[in-house]
């Protein structure tokens, strides 16, 4: 899915309360195509910080909430899938040769599918940073953009009832002419998107 981080301390942060999106704001709901079509709406080139986060297989299946994406997953044992944790205690799904390859070990070595041999049990890692890799689109807290990603999931920011500091991000990566690769685009909650990414334009 969405969402990957970072931190630069090797431990994990204790969860911490976030604050809850003002009710009374009206939201006006777009797609993602006439977003970008808006003349306010403009990328900026981004990069992913150095950040921990915790990740772990489990042994029997598992529900759980990301209070983000206000969305509900459930995971079963298939030897693939890998539960993520990031640093306001968000929760989320990759699959494991991802994991593999987007993230390392808080010494910097390299992970392997043998340390989740022990199922349930959260496991420190790290991300690598990725300077200028990426490009960003601030969505401010009264639009929500419907977004359908490059894997077939529908993501919207800014959804009520959730935190998303002064609004959610659209994020993509740079496509081979160095424009962005709008093939791909996902949603980055705004309420983790400056510890996790570049903010600065």
């Amino acid at each position: 899915m969405v969402f990957l981080l970072l931190w630069t301390v090797f431990l994990l942060p204790s969860c911490k309360k976030p604050p809850e999106t003002d009710p009374e704001i009206v939201q006006t709901v777009m797609s993602v195509d006439t977003y970008l079509d808006r003349r306010d709406a403009q990328w900026f080139l981004t990069g992913k910080k150095e950040y921990a986060l915790q990740a772990k297989m489990v042994s029997k299946e598992t529900s759980f909430r990301n209070h983000l994406e206000m969305a509900d997953y459930t995971v079963n044992d298939d030897g693939m899938t890998v539960i993520l944790k990031g640093s306001i205690g968000e929760q989320w799904t990759s699959k494991l040769p991802d994991v593999l390859s987007t993230y390392k070990k808080p010494d910097g070595s390299a992970l392997s599918a043998a340390d989740f041999a022990e199922k349930d049990q959260w496991i420190d890692i790290i991300t690598q940073s990725e300077p200028n890799s990426y490009y960003a689109m601030h969505v401010p807290l009264e639009i929500s953009v419907t977004v359908e990603t490059a894997e077939g999931d529908e993501l919207h920011t800014n959804l009520p009832n959730a935190p998303h500091g002064n609004g959610d991000y659209l994020v993509c990566r740079i496509g081979t002419d160095g424009q962005p690769d709008l093939a791909d685009v996902w949603v980055l909650n705004g309420a983790v998107f400056p510890e996790y990414y570049d903010v600065s334009p």
